[in-house]
């Protein structure tokens, strides 16, 4: 079961560590795995995209490339996050496309033992982990693991061209 709830990280592919970098969002800690993560920068300003789903804060050009930006908050189900000088956008290739992911602040850049990712706490009902594959418990408390391809898998990437 562990292996399930983990699908993503190390311990289905079994090394023995792995590189993460760890945010913050609304006061809690989450973390992704390093590989999807291209870049990391600083907040500016991006241009709004009518008609948008919600957690889309809108769009800026990355050297030629124009990438939507997510606030992570908004998806993640917490009120959105205001952008401010500590904020950051974690450009991340998902599903063959390049996003920027709107955080509070960028924490740190770690390598953990995969043995030391918990499963998340199971419980009865509806709740299914969602996008959280894991848990790190530190001596300053715990960071959510998530799976980046699992919370963007109805997201649609493809531009649309005229007919």
């Amino acid at each position: 079961m562990l292996a399930q709830r983990l699908d993503s990280t190390a311990h289905d592919l079994g090394e023995a560590a792995i590189e993460i970098i760890a945010f913050e969002i609304g006061g809690q800690r989450f973390c992704v795995r390093t590989t999807a993560v291209r870049e990391i920068r600083g907040w500016s300003k991006s241009t709004p995209l009518p008609q948008a789903p919600r957690e889309i804060m809108g769009m800026m050009n990355l050297r030629g490339s124009i990438i939507p930006i997510v606030n992570m908050a908004t998806k993640l189900g917490m009120p959105a996050s205001e952008p401010d000088g500590r904020s950051a956008v974690i450009v991340a290739e998902v599903q063959d496309a390049v996003i920027g992911l709107l955080v509070d602040r960028v924490a740190d850049i770690l390598t953990v033992e995969a043995k030391t990712i918990q499963p998340t706490p199971e419980m009865r009902g509806s709740f299914t982990g969602g996008y959280v594959t894991g848990v790190i418990a530190t001596g300053d408390g715990m960071t959510c693991f998530l799976d980046l391809n699992r919370m963007f898998a109805g997201f649609s990437f493809e531009e649309e061209t005229a007919a």
